[in-house]
């Protein structure tokens, strides 16, 4: 499209000489180039999505929006405002639901950190639709029973559920921590997070977890382990507008409790309300 536009011009206005600003209508022809740099921030955490995630950043980003408005602006300027003005692509209105991919909403490698296993054949790095976290919920709570289930299945109000968003993180000492995200509507991701509590608090079985510092909605608590058991297991959660927040942190003990609450931490500053891009 930018090959076409400036060569039937140009004809008209070469027959006058007089006007000096002609001369510089090719340069004016590069302006698509700006909008086409917008998506490259992104694509190199969207890559586990495939097409239909790299079709969801384009849309997000506004790359259809942002090359119609250079091709009909003439003016230099116009490129370098719309990237500068350009929504992000994900964060958090102030009403507290977030938007999005869930790939960027989760909290991206840190320093330190490697992919870890496969978590239930998921993957180290997935996001589910609706129906998949379904199939997913029924094989998790598999240990409860079938009236269990239907209670909890009834507290989460799986009918709102959007997506899930798994990310597994690993560190030099071969701990693990999985962090998903479970976007759905704000009541539902509150009452989960009572029931994670209320749990919890309800037996004497679990130990209390480190606090997560400036976020009074999280809690910690460590999974029943017999005596000199080499292994060691914890799991917070937190709500988070439309977001449930979980993380399982797992390996040799005693368990690098600090280290898992601090990746809790920055994924939950990452969410933050009115504002997600931190």
């Amino acid at each position: 499209m930018t090959d076409q536009l400036p060569p039937p011009e140009q004809p008209v206005q070469a027959v006058q000489p007089l006007q000096p600003e002609q001369p510089e209508q090719p340069v004016q022809a590069q302006q698509p180039l700006p909008p086409v740099e917008t998506p490259r921030a992104p694509v190199r955490r969207r890559m586990a999505l495939g097409a239909l995630g790299v079709a969801f950043v384009l849309s997000a980003v506004g790359v259809g929006t942002g090359v119609g408005l250079a091709l009909r602006s003439p003016a230099p300027a116009k490129p370098v405002a719309t990237a500068q003005t350009a929504k992000p692509t994900f964060g958090a209105h102030s009403d507290g639901d977030h938007y999005g991919s869930l790939s960027d909403l989760l909290l991206p490698m840190p320093a330190g950190y490697a992919y870890g296993p496969d978590d239930m054949g998921l993957g180290d790095n997935s996001v589910l639709t609706r129906d998949q976290y379904e199939a997913m919920f029924a094989k998790q709570f598999s240990f409860l029973s079938a009236a269990e289930r239907t209670q909890l299945k009834s507290r989460l109000d799986l009918d709102h559920v959007l997506g899930y968003g798994l990310r597994v993180y690993t560190d030099n000492s071969s701990q693990v921590v999985e962090m998903s995200l479970l976007q759905e509507n704000q009541h539902s991701a509150k009452g989960w997070a009572e029931v994670g509590k209320y749990l919890a608090d309800s037996t004497d079985v679990f130990r209390a977890g480190p606090s997560i510092p400036g976020h009074p909605e999280a809690h910690c608590y460590l999974l029943p382990a017999p005596p000199g058991d080499r292994l060691d297991s914890m799991h917070c959660d937190a709500a988070v507008g439309d977001l449930l927040v979980a993380v399982d942190a797992y390996g040799a003990a005693p368990l690098d409790q600090q280290g898992a609450a601090a990746l809790l931490e920055a994924q939950l500053n990452r969410l933050a309300i009115p504002g997600a891009q931190i």
